[in-house]
């Protein structure tokens, strides 16, 4: 876990609150969204700064909360241009250069991800598939062995199924937490997006669910008749 700390800023030299800063840019997570990144930064330089500048204070602070906005799917039209102008408010009125190179790098991440930001705000997607409003969780049908392991991990209840079926997750009570997917030695348990899998309404018996595709259609039917 990175090690926060708030200091005098004004009297460290640029390369350190540059080190300082680019340490925080590691993102947590397996994939990489630009705007997951983008608010673990952000999250991260507001609790590190020495807060006696209000530009550097506020402007930090605003950019912190406007990204937790847009990842959380409450983002606005206008949030980039708004968080645009937070970047240069900081990099031109902050009174040391741990804001002016808090306002560059949030620029930076803004100019780097700009199509990543664009699907958060107007496609409601993240295709990293780590911000959570943006995904559920699903349970496999063809590969479930009803071992029940995720059933015991779900913290909400929110996974039916007893030994030998096929379990199902109910995404109305899924808080999205992944403990399911960690525990499930089978990998049938996924993230998605938009796109769902096709999976069982309710438990079924091991082994009878086919997935979308196999043993039936038209294209099934013609490649037997040939």
């Amino acid at each position: 876990m990175i090690h926060l700390e708030r200091k005098d800023w004004k009297d460290c030299e640029v390369s350190e609150i540059q080190d300082y800063l680019k340490s925080l840019t590691v993102q947590q997570d397996e994939a990489f969204c630009s705007v997951n990144q983008a608010k673990q930064f952000t999250e991260y330089a507001r609790r590190s700064t020495c807060g006696r500048c209000v530009i550097c204070r506020e402007g930090i602070l605003q950019s912190a909360l406007i990204i937790k906005d847009i990842t959380e799917g409450k983002g606005k039209d206008g949030d980039l241009a708004i968080l645009s102008e937070l970047a240069e408010n900081l990099k031109a009125g902050s009174i040391c250069d741990y804001g002016k190179t808090v306002g560059e790098m949030l620029q930076s991440m803004l100019d780097a991800g700009y199509d990543d930001f664009e699907k958060h705000l107007k496609r409601k997607r993240c295709d990293a598939l780590v911000c959570k409003e943006y995904i559920s969780y699903h349970i496999l049908g063809d590969k479930c062995t009803g071992c029940g392991e995720c059933k015991v991990a779900c913290p909400n209840g929110a996974i039916e199924g007893d030994a030998g079926l096929i379990h199902v997750i109910s995404l109305s009570n899924c808080n999205k937490c992944g403990d399911c997917m960690k525990v499930c030695t089978s990998s049938a348990i996924t993230k998605a997006g938009a796109i769902k899998p096709k999976t069982p309404e309710k438990p079924i018996p091991v082994g009878t669910f086919k997935p979308a595709g196999l043993g039936g259609g038209l294209l099934s039917r013609r490649r037997r008749s040939q």
